[in-house]
C-alpha cells in the first residue's frame, strides 16, 4: 500500500558562513505557540510543536482531538541531540551542586521522548508515541516506521517528525557545523473513495547497517546489497533522481551508496539522473532528512532519498508525485536545504 504525505510544516535555522556570527534569536516561540505555556519546554520540544503545527494545518491553541480521530492519529519522533544540553548542564550541576540544584521544572526534559509526547499530547494523538533515536538516519526512520504503522492498520494518520538542538560546537559554527530545526509530514493512508489529495505518494522505505570488514572498510557485498535493495523500491526506473543526504564525515560512505545504487538500477536496466549531483551535506542533524524529503515531495516527481551516517547506518524512502488537488498546503518558515 502507498502511502500519502497530506500535510508538511518545518522551522529550520539557516547555516552562516564560517566565522559569521551566531543567530540565537532565529526562531520566535511565541509566533508559533503563542504567549503562553511553552516556557518550560526544551527548544527542540518547541521547534517540535511548530513543525507539526504547520503539518496539521492546526493553531497552537486549537483543542486536542478527541473520539475517533484522535485513536486513529500516531506520532513518531527521530532525533539525535534533542536533550544532549540538558544532560550535559545535569551533569554538571549533579558534580558541582548536587541534586538539589536540578530544578523540577527542568526533570521532564530528561527523557529524550519528552519532545514526542509532548506533541502526540498537544494534537490529541492516541494511537501511539514513538520516539527513536540514531545520529543522522533518525529522522527517516521515523518515517519509515509510520508507513509501516498505516500499512498494517495501526493508525489512519501518523505524523512523522524530527527534531534537534546542534550540540554545542566548538566557536567555528553552531554546533560545529550543525544546526538547530524540526520538520514535520502528515502521513495518512489512501482513502478508498480516492478523496484525499497529497502532495507525494511514498511507495517504500527500508533500513540497513552496512557493516566494515576485516580490514575496516565498508564490506563490498554488504554494500552492493544494500544498493540492490534501495534500487528495487524504484523498480527499474529511468532517469530517476537520486539524494543521499549525510554528514560531512559520511561522504565517503554516501558516494559508496549512491554508487551501488546506480549500478544495481543499472543492472535491472533503470539509470540515475545526475548522479554526480546526488550528494547533499546534512547540516541539521536527524531533522536534515525529513528536509530532504519535503523538498522532493514538492518537487513532484519520482525520486530515491537516502540518509547516511557516519557509523553505516542507511535509511532509504522512495516517493513519487504528482501533487494532487486538494492537498493542504501550510506556511513553512526558514527551510534550509
Amino acid at each position: 500500500m502507498n502511502i500519502l504525505i497530506t500535510g508538511t510544516g518545518a522551522v529550520a535555522q539557516e547555516p552562516r558562513a564560517a566565522g559569521e556570527p551566531g543567530d540565537a534569536a532565529w526562531f520566535d516561540p511565541a509566533a508559533h505557540l503563542g504567549r503562553r505555556g511553552w516556557k518550560y519546554h526544551s527548544p527542540a520540544t518547541r521547534y517540535l510543536l511548530a513543525a507539526g503545527h504547520l503539518a496539521l494545518g492546526r493553531r497552537h491553541d486549537d483543542p486536542p482531538l478527541t473520539g475517533g480521530p484522535s485513536s486513529r492519529l500516531g506520532v513518531v519522533t527521530g532525533t539525535q541531540y534533542a536533550i544532549d544540553r540538558a544532560h550535559r548542564r545535569m551533569d554538571d550541576v549533579l558534580r558541582t551542586e548536587g541534586v538539589r540544584g536540578i530544578s523540577p521544572a527542568e526533570v521532564p526534559a530528561f527523557s529524550m521522548s519528552t519532545p514526542g509526547s509532548q506533541l502526540a499530547i498537544t494534537v490529541g494523538a492516541r494511537a501511539f508515541s514513538v520516539t527513536l533515536t540514531n545520529p543522522v538516519t533518525a529522522g527517516l526512520e521515523a518515517v519509515h516506521f509510520a508507513m509501516t504503522a498505516l500499512r498494517t492498520g495501526r493508525a489512519d494518520r501518523v505524523v512523522a517528525a524530527a527534531t534537534d538542538r546542534a550540540p554545542d560546537g566548538d566557536g567555528a559554527g553552531c554546533g560545529g557545523g550543525q544546526y538547530d530545526g524540526a520538520a514535520a509530514v502528515v502521513l495518512s493512508a489512501p482513502d478508498p473513495a480516492g478523496r484525499t489529495g497529497a502532495l507525494a505518494t511514498l511507495t517504500g522505505g527500508l533500513s540497513r547497517f552496512v557493516a566494515p570488514g576485516a580490514d575496516g572498510a565498508r564490506d563490498p557485498a554488504a554494500l552492493a546489497a544494500a544498493g540492490r535493495r534501495i534500487a528495487a523500491l524504484a523498480d527499474g526506473a529511468n532517469g530517476l533522481r537520486l539524494v543521499v543526504s549525510g554528514p560531512a564525515g559520511a561522504a565517503p560512505f554516501g558516494r559508496a551508496v549512491r554508487d551501488a545504487v546506480a549500478a544495481a538500477l543499472g543492472a535491472g536496466g533503470g539509470s540515475l539522473r545526475d548522479p554526480a549531483e546526488a550528494m547533499a551535506e546534512a547540516r541539521h542533524c536527524a531533522v536534515s532528512g525529513l528536509l530532504e524529503l519535503i523538498a522532493l515531495a514538492r518537487a513532484a516527481e519520482p525520486a530515491l532519498l537516502v540518509s547516511v551516517s557516519e557509523s553505516g547506518h542507511l535509511t532509504a524512502i522512495a516517493l513519487t508525485g504528482p501533487a494532487r488537488p486538494g492537498f493542504h498546503r501550510t506556511t513553512e518558515k526558514r527551510i534550509s536545504i
